[in-house]
Formats: structure tokens, C-alpha cells, sequence
């Protein structure tokens, strides 16, 4: 049996770990079973996929207008953020998420269609935020992960994108960062990056077999 190569001693772990595929399905199942009923658990779900999916910071997340979903042919985008050259930086997002966006209830508060998923815009910014702050501590602690934290999700996105082959600066532009700053808390090693590694690498062997299977004669 081949013994398990360590890792190099002057490699460091990631700071924050990134969470597992079976730590975020029992966070997105916690957000069914906290709260009295279907308004609470239709807004953490869509809280939470909008963090996994988009890597956005929570005070961004609890403030998301409407607006900021469009349709662009047959899939549908977010609206990141704007980039110093002017040039709008927008995230395709998948269905799941696009689905728990539009049945998020009509937020409390609110008359009519308010401009925002979870914000009636009654309140301030900084009360919102710990709304939402409560909200997704109580699905962390009824997921049972351990060290769970909206700030997690940025962690898992980065360490997804550098294992399946993103560029440090494709991973800076989907997180609103410098390289510098991708470089420093996400693209330290991984499994999935090593894997990825591993894989480029056997792709390069195969047909290039030039091992020596018989000794070569003595020269007289």
C-alpha cells in the first residue's frame, strides 16, 4: 500500500476552513427547521444560498435589491459590484438559488413590493444586518457545524475556484479583492488543488512511458 505523502512543513493550512458538501447541505437543511414558520425559513434559505453561491459579504446579502438580478439570455446573473475602470462585474447564479430568491415573502414591515429581498427599508442598515446576523446564527447552530460563520462561504467559493484551475485574479474579480489579498488567505494548498494538480500531471504521463525494461548489453 503506497504510505500517504505529508504535506511540506512550510505550507500552511488555510486560517479559516472551508466548508465540507456535507456541511453545507446540513446548514441549507437547518434553514427549514429554525424560526415559527415559513417566513423565516424562506429568507435564511435564500440567505444562505446567496452567500454559497456568490461569496458576497453578509451586509451585502441582508441589503440585495432586486435589481440586482437580471436575466441574461436563458440563465440568470448578479450584480457584484462596479469596478474602478467603470466596467459592472456580474456572477451567473444558478436555479436553486435564483428559485429561493423569488419566494422570499414580502419583507415585514413593508407596503406593497419593496425594493429589496430582505430589507422593508424602514429600518437602518446596521439594525438589518443583525437581523440577518441572528437569522444565520440560529441555522449554524441548529446545523450542528462546528465554527460556522457567514464568512465561511467566501473561504469555500475561493478554495472551489483555485481547485477547479481560477486564476488568483479570476478569484479576486468574483470576490471584490486584490490578488495580493487572494494570494495571502485563499490560495494557500489544498486538497482540491493538489488533486487538480494530479490530474494535469497524469494527462502529461500518459504515452510517455520510457522506462528501461531491459538491461542494455556490455559494451566490449
Amino acid at each position: 500500500m503506497a504510505r500517504r505523502i505529508k504535506s511540506p512543513r512550510n505550507i500552511k493550512p488555510n486560517d479559516v476552513e472551508p466548508f465540507t458538501p456535507a456541511e453545507v447541505v446540513a446548514i441549507v437543511t437547518a434553514c427549514d427547521l429554525i424560526g415559527r414558520g415559513s417566513y423565516e425559513r424562506m429568507r435564511a434559505r435564500a440567505m444562505v444560498l446567496t452567500l454559497r453561491y456568490t461569496a458576497l459579504r453578509i451586509g451585502d446579502v441582508s441589503m440585495l435589491a432586486r435589481d440586482r438580478i437580471s436575466r441574461d439570455g436563458d440563465r440568470w446573473r448578479i450584480f457584484l459590484r462596479t469596478e474602478k475602470n467603470g466596467q459592472p462585474v456580474f456572477l451567473p447564479i444558478p436555479g436553486d438559488m435564483k428559485a429561493a430568491l423569488d419566494a422570499v415573502p414580502v419583507p415585514r414591515g413593508c407596503s406593497g413590493v419593496s425594493r429589496y429581498f430582505f430589507w422593508s427599508g424602514n429600518s437602518t442598515e446596521k439594525a438589518m444586518k443583525a437581523s440577518a446576523d441572528k437569522c444565520l446564527a440560529a441555522v449554524f447552530r441548529k446545523s450542528g457545524v462546528k465554527g460556522a460563520h457567514a464568512h465561511r462561504f467566501r473561504h469555500t467559493l475561493a478554495t472551489e475556484l483555485l481547485g477547479s484551475g481560477a486564476s488568483v485574479e479570476d478569484v479576486a474579480d468574483i470576490l471584490g479583492n486584490s490578488p495580493e489579498i487572494v494570494r495571502k488567505h485563499y490560495a494557500k494548498w489544498s486538497p482540491a488543488r493538489q488533486a487538480r494538480i494530479d490530474d494535469l500531471m497524469q494527462k502529461v504521463h500518459f504515452g510517455t512511458d520510457w522506462a528501461i525494461t531491459e538491461k542494455p548489453s556490455r559494451v566490449h
